[in-house]
């Protein structure tokens, strides 16, 4: 579903009719705006519960960037040696000779490739994943796991000080999505008419 929200959403953006991701990438060319049209998709689940969706979700995408080729660092430049994918919803980083990537702080490439998998999970968290649910706990859980899934690709910024992590509790919610102020098939207009749409 998400492959297909992207692909309907370039095509919206740039007026293009591909069917399918490698359609997509052979039209792709600017990186910097085809990663905008990415982050610019917005993602709610509305009973979020421990929030497994929006985890699956945020590692989706980056693996259609990774797809796409437009996942880069923070200096504008491709991650193209390594190959992101989702494996039961872990994301999964290998280099081109088929080794995981392991985090270590005194390789500059390592580095790299580190602050630019936090900087995107930072990305699409804060602007592209909404979550409500109508139990407190549920959202706090949700919360904490997205926060989890950011901490595996927290970085060192010197010798023993790792990068601080966000707040990141801003559109996850507590509240009723399932219930309305309206029946179904009631007659809204009177409603609308007092609101101006």
């Amino acid at each position: 579903t998400i492959r297909r929200a992207v692909i309907q959403k370039f095509n919206d953006v740039k007026g293009w009719e591909c069917e399918n991701l490698d359609q997509l990438y052979n039209k792709i060319d600017n990186q910097q705006e085809a990663n905008a049209i990415v982050n610019s998709l917005k993602i709610c689940d509305p009973a979020v519960g421990s929030g497994h969706f929006l985890v699956s979700a945020l590692n989706e995408i980056i693996a259609i960037k990774n797809n796409l080729h437009i996942l880069q660092d923070r200096q504008g430049r491709r991650l193209k040696e390594y190959q992101v994918e989702v494996v039961n919803d872990e994301l999964i980083v290998t280099d081109e000779d088929g080794r995981l990537f392991e985090y270590n702080p005194m390789s500059r490439e390592s580095q790299r490739v580190q602050e630019a998998l936090f900087h995107e999970k930072m990305s699409i968290i804060e602007n592209c994943l909404f979550g409500v649910d109508i139990n407190p706990n549920s959202v706090k859980i949700c919360r904490l796991r997205l926060w989890i899934e950011l901490l595996k690709n927290a970085y060192y910024i010197n010798e023993t000080e790792l990068e601080t992590l966000p707040n990141i509790d801003i559109n996850i919610k507590r509240g009723n999505s399932l219930v309305s102020r309206f029946a179904l098939d009631a007659d809204l207009k009177a409603a609308l008419r007092k609101s101006k749409y």
